[in-house]
């Protein structure tokens, strides 16, 4: 089939959108009483430079190639590698999921999420006839729980528990039963109560996502310093740089509680926005994803959707109180190279199959 003329446009300008607004929001939220942080921006610029440059090439490479064995098992060895280094020699607070690398950092959790996409696009497509047999999910589980493992030796049940949550949600897309995905995700249940509920510290997150008041200057004080961000902010915000919870008040508002701070600065105004903008790419991600002329596309197309979508609808949701403080990016705006990254990345394959959208 020949190539279109041009990718969606619409999704395109929607993804340079957000990914110019992200940088905006980060030279923002590094903001101090002392000045802006030239090391936060000039990182950040040059991890969607790169991201950029990635998303370009892969815009223009035919994804019908991803297809390849070579270049899946290639990705999925060098993506369990990379989650190894990390579990053995990686750092981060109570983590070890980041490998550092001079001045920057890489987290492989994010590598392995786009693995797990490729791969299941390719083993569910290879394995399309068996799709309603439950033998077909042996591979993809034994995938899955391996990967999981890695990652949760590094101590990152958040990125665990999205990978989890996106193999699932491939798995239904592809056709498989849902009784078979029960079954195999009844198993894991008993699991997900010791690694969470018997781990203090996440213990202590989930009753303070119930009652932060209990402990506010302890457990609580980062969604009550979040809830205070939004509920400062109005219908048209405080004005871009001037919010004051950014300034000691609020931890992580450059990275994972970037959308309090556009709610503080931008307001309720500015929040819909650019949840309208998460809208649009995800109504062009389906529209790519359903009319690409292949189950390989189809898969990779939604495979890359969720993991986006699902990422910004988590991260909304812990700024909002409505889910327990958990680290995950908001793809496109956070600070952080690896996910700025591997996120323009995917969105390059998005819209190399949008070309080819009937």
């Amino acid at each position: 089939m020949p190539l279109q003329l041009g990718c969606d446009r619409l999704m395109c300008g929607t993804i340079f959108l957000l990914t110019s607004f992200g940088l905006v929001m980060v030279c923002s939220a590094t903001v101090a009483s002392d000045g802006l942080n030239l090391l936060y921006i000039s990182k950040q610029m040059v991890a969607t430079a790169i991201g950029i440059g990635l998303m370009f090439i892969l815009m223009y490479f035919d994804y019908r190639n991803l297809r390849n064995p070579k270049i899946v098992i290639t990705v999925m060895v060098c993506a369990a590698c990379l989650l190894l280094l990390a579990a053995l020699l990686g750092s981060g607070a109570n983590t070890r999921r980041f490998l550092r690398l001079g001045l920057f950092s890489f987290q492989p959790s994010e590598v392995v999420k786009s693995a797990v996409i490729l791969f299941l696009a390719y083993y569910l497509e290879r394995n399309y006839r068996q799709i309603r047999s439950f033998k077909v999910l042996f591979v993809p589980i034994a995938v899955i729980a391996a990967y999981s493992a890695l990652i949760y030796i590094g101590r990152d049940f958040g990125s665990m528990a999205s990978l989890l949550f996106l193999g699932t949600a491939m798995l239904f897309f592809a056709g498989i039963r849902m009784k078979y995905i029960l079954t195999a995700i009844l198993p894991i249940l008993p699991l997900l109560y010791f690694v969470v509920w018997q781990v203090p510290y996440r213990r202590q997150r989930i009753l303070a996502f119930l009652n932060p008041e209990a402990d506010p200057l302890n457990s609580g004080f980062q969604i009550l310093q979040s809830q205070i961000a939004l509920g400062s902010g109005g219908v048209f915000g405080q004005g871009l740089a001037l919010g004051k919870q950014k300034m000691q008040f609020l931890p992580e508002a450059h990275t994972d509680f970037i959308f309090a701070l556009v709610g503080e600065e931008l307001g309720l105004f500015g929040a819909l926005l650019l949840i309208a903008a998460f809208c649009c790419l995800l109504l062009r991600g389906l529209r790519s994803a359903l009319g690409a002329p292949d189950l390989f596309g189809s898969l990779l197309a939604s495979g890359i959707m969720v993991m986006i979508i699902s990422q910004a609808l988590f991260n909304m949701g812990v700024v909002l109180g409505l889910l327990p403080t958990k680290g995950m990016p908001l793809p496109f705006i956070s600070y952080g190279g690896s996910s700025m990254v591997t996120t323009l990345a995917s969105a390059g394959v998005l819209l190399n199959i949008s070309c080819f959208t009937r």
